[in-house]
């Protein structure tokens, strides 16, 4: 009975790395296209098998319009196309098979076609069968390049990834970082993905291959052209930190317009208008997972009158496109609020609670890890009036330009103008 069992299990462990030995670009979302690829680039090998009869014809073609790049698990690109084929045969004495699918014909008479979906840079077979004897396999494959083409996905632009030893081969890499260790001394774990329609590591072909970083030191893989049998040694190298930190700090400064507004007790209103203040910002960011964060700021602008906006908020991504370079953040939370037009006035010192959002644009006009995102708070009591709405842009060191008005009772404040923030420090 235990060695039925044993046997069982290595019959059902087998076929689960045979289901899974492959990449599904059907269900796969649509990814940037960064390498246009187009018709001439492959070709539909056609093998005839000998149970097929003389008066079997099979045409393909790959539509020209169909051509597209899909993210495969977040972090791959890979390419797809639609595959036209067509038979000599009653459709319903056909059928073929791609992966774990069976896709059956449509047609009249002797004339039958079906399309489907491929991954060009695969190397799995298109069965036909006829009355369920195999007459013909259709393999896609790559035209022969002059240089290599080569696609490291934006996941990896902060790793300043190296591949070396490619000459004629389609590479498309992806990259994934984990953390690692204790919390308070995290460390990050590499991890990168890559598939190539000519190259093979050895035998293996459960696509997408993988490789690990945990320092400095290049990965080198053995691989094989499967087309030229050459076999040869890529070397892929990666910049990895010593540390992964989850909260992040910066600052910023810069000349803001600000004009403050008061009764004075008889109906009069007094106003300080002041075209050049200095402004003082504080940021904080506390990664908690890959979608949520603790957020913070603290805005300070000063001269003649006294204002200090400061808010704690959770942060959370729940809205992707364009290949997951937008995305949108709920800001909930609170705000601590301090106003003092002058000394002949009693300060306002009181927490206030406006919810916001942010969008963000990743790898912005196509130069990695630049980033623009704009957001607004707004108040949730009438209260209170209160909006605080920015815009940014940058990389490490960014460009704010930010407007912040509150009015309550008989005051109010209005300040805008454009910073400039810097990384400061990392923690924990």
């Amino acid at each position: 009975m235990l060695k039925l069992f044993r046997i069982h299990f290595v019959i059902l462990l087998f076929y689960q790395v045979q289901v899974y030995a492959y990449i599904d670009v059907d269900k796969a979302s649509l990814g940037e296209t960064r390498i246009n690829h187009k018709e001439n680039d492959f070709k539909v090998i056609l093998n005839l098998s000998p149970d097929a009869d003389v008066k079997t014809k099979v045409s393909t073609k790959l539509d020209q319009f169909s051509f597209e790049w899909v993210r495969i698990k977040e972090y791959l690109l890979a390419p797809r196309a639609r595959l036209k084929v067509k038979l000599s045969h009653m459709a319903q004495d056909l059928y073929l098979t791609y992966k774990d699918k069976v896709i059956n014909f449509q047609g009249r008479d002797e004339v039958s076609y079906t399309e489907l979906f491929v991954s060009l840079y695969e190397k799995d077979p298109i069965q036909i069968y006829l009355k369920q004897k195999l007459i013909a396999t259709l393999t896609v494959a790559p035209t022969k390049l002059e240089a290599p083409k080569i696609l490291i996905d934006y996941t990896c632009s902060r790793n300043d990834i190296i591949v070396e030893g490619l000459t004629s081969e389609h590479f498309s890499m992806g990259c994934h970082t984990r953390r690692i260790g204790r919390f308070g001394k995290e460390m990050p774990m590499l991890e990168i993905m890559w598939i190539s329609p000519e190259l093979r590591v050895l035998d293996n072909e459960q696509l997408p291959y993988h490789a690990t970083f945990l320092n400095k030191q290049p990965v080198q893989i053995k691989v094989q052209n499967i087309y030229t049998k050459e076999e040869k040694v890529i070397t892929i190298k990666a910049k990895i930190p010593k540390r992964l930190h989850r909260m992040f700090t910066a600052y910023g400064l810069g000349p803001y317009a600000f004009n403050t507004e008061t009764d004075d007790g008889s109906g009069n209103r007094l106003k300080n208008k002041v075209n050049v203040a200095p402004a003082l910002f504080f940021y904080l960011n506390y990664k908690i997972s890959e979608t949520a964060s603790v957020r913070g700021f603290d805005a300070a602008v000063f001269k003649d009158s006294n204002f200090n906006n400061a808010g704690m908020y959770l942060g959370n991504d729940f809205g992707f496109s364009f290949d997951n370079k937008l995305y949108f953040t709920t800001l909930i939370g609170m705000q601590y609020l301090y106003f003092k037009f002058d000394d002949d006035f009693d300060a306002v010192s009181e927490a206030i609670f406006p919810q916001g959002i942010e969008v963000m644009y990743r790898h912005a006009f196509g130069i990695p890890n630049y980033i623009i995102s704009g957001g607004i708070f707004l108040s949730t009591t009438d209260a209170i009036k209160y909006e605080n709405a920015w815009l940014r842009w940058g990389k490490n060191y960014f460009w704010e330009l930010n407007l912040i008005s509150w009015a309550k009772d008989d005051f109010s404040v209005k300040t805008w103008g454009v910073s400039i923030g810097f990384p400061f420090k990392g923690f924990l």
